[in-house]
């Protein structure tokens, strides 16, 4: 729960194949309605294919997550039709400093001619981008959502791949000629048909913190090495819609995530970096270590890997939802 965000909760409804007593086919099925799933089904459906979307989930991500959007991707979105709605309610930048302790040591400017249609990044929570995608879907009508449908077994062919699909009324079957898998970076298909993702987990641990405040911070992105607030580590600030400042504090691989999350933790580390007098409210918190980690191929006969299931980035450099 958030105060600043209402959580919307899509509606199940009952798959036909359910009482129809038959295997259902679908041209396209992709699996995830996370960005890169729905910007998928969006696409092909705006060129005129036949497209299902299943999700095992019936809201938007929990947490703010991916929350940087570069020019590129906001391309994407206006020919999807939702780019419009992000740059509104996202906080636009194109400035990001380094500091190393105290001193200002590089900047960069993202946009540095004028007139630029779209600005160099905008940032927004991913449950805005998810919430967004799902209202601009539900308008075009070769592409059917179904929540709470979640893929439990894949049989690929030469020709197609099959489906068992598991609903709160029972499980069916789908065929498609083509699969899309965007079920994010732990892939339960990807883990069923035994293939592999190759890399490196980086062993180092990531606090971040969503915080409510009226602060007059710029719109920039700041990055420190080695703060006095917060010394021998780094630190990352962006400032999100609905005056929410989403913080990253490195903590090193040894850190307790548990003990991390804690409130109690949390508050001393932001009260060091704003100040004690400054008024502020958690809203999310979460600790993460990223991997850089890719399958040798993407595609598997009629099953296509996309996104985060088929390769993962760090985050630092806003890579992992643009390149999805």
């Amino acid at each position: 729960m958030l105060s600043t965000y209402q959580y919307p909760k899509f509606d199940y409804v009952r798959p036909p194949e359910l009482d129809e007593g038959r295997d259902g086919h679908y041209p396209v099925v992709i699996v995830g309605a996370g960005p890169v799933g729905l910007c998928t089904a969006i696409d092909l459906a705006r060129q005129g294919r036949q497209v299902l979307l299943l999700d095992n989930d019936d809201t938007v991500s929990i947490g703010s997550r991916g929350v940087c959007y570069a020019k590129r991707t906001l391309e994407v979105l206006d020919r999807l039709g939702c780019g419009e709605e992000m740059v509104q309610k996202g906080v636009s930048w194109n400035v990001g400093r380094t500091f190393f302790r105290e001193d200002e040591v590089f900047n960069f400017n993202l946009c540095p001619e004028p007139d630029h249609h779209r600005p160099g990044m905008i940032n927004l929570q991913q449950y805005y981008l998810e919430d967004y995608l799902v209202q601009r879907a539900r308008k075009l009508p070769n592409l059917e959502m179904r929540f709470r449908n979640s893929v439990i077994a894949v049989t690929p062919g030469e020709d197609q791949a099959s489906l068992r699909v598991e609903t709160p009324d029972g499980t069916y079957t789908l065929t498609t000629d083509w699969l899309v898998v965007a079920d994010g970076a732990r892939s339960p298909i990807r883990t069923m048909l035994g293939l592999d993702i190759d890399g490196k987990i980086f062993m180092d641990r990531f606090l971040i913190a969503d915080v409510v405040m009226k602060a007059d911070f710029p719109t920039e992105r700041w990055f420190w090495f080695d703060p006095p607030f917060h010394p021998n580590q780094s630190v990352l600030l962006h400032r999100q819609a609905d005056n929410v400042f989403r913080i990253d504090f490195q903590l090193g691989w040894q850190a307790d995530p548990e003990h991390e999350k804690k409130p109690e933790n949390v508050i001393p580390r932001i009260q060091a970096m704003i100040g004690d007098d400054r008024e502020f409210e958690l809203e999310w918190v979460s600790v993460y270590t990223f991997q850089c980690r890719r399958m040798n191929r993407f595609n598997h006969g009629r099953v296509l890997f996309v996104g985060d299931s088929a390769h993962q980035v760090s985050p630092f450099g806003a890579r992992g939802a643009n390149s999805g």
